[in-house]
């Protein structure tokens, strides 16, 4: 575990000698410290880099809005065309029927 020998304690149940146990733990602090301060360090620049996505996350969100309503816009023009296509067919086909039938009377 990562907090093993935090006691001072080597080994079971013996004792370091005091001067040695003084300056081992300081020199274990100190580790300890530089280890903390560079993990905060990364975090730092992880929560950076975390805020860049949202903000891009954010961004792609919106222009994917906006290019879901451009093509649902795209599909009711497509729509309302092909109605007035349809409309104009049936339109043609009534009067070439017409026609049709005018000369057939001749």
């Amino acid at each position: 575990m990562w907090f093993e020998g935090i006691s001072g304690r080597v080994g079971v149940g013996r004792l370091v000698r005091v001067g040695n146990a003084t300056e081992g733990l300081t020199d274990r602090l100190i580790r300890a410290e530089r280890e903390a301060h560079t993990h905060e360090r990364d975090m730092s620049e992880f929560e950076r880099e975390r805020i860049d996505l949202e903000h891009r996350v954010v961004r792609m969100e919106a222009e994917l809005d906006a290019l879901r309503r451009r093509r649902l816009e795209a599909y009711a023009r497509w729509w309302h065309a092909r109605d007035d296509r349809d409309r104009a067919l049936h339109v043609c086909r009534r009067l070439r029927r017409r026609i049709n039938r005018t000369r057939r009377r001749r």
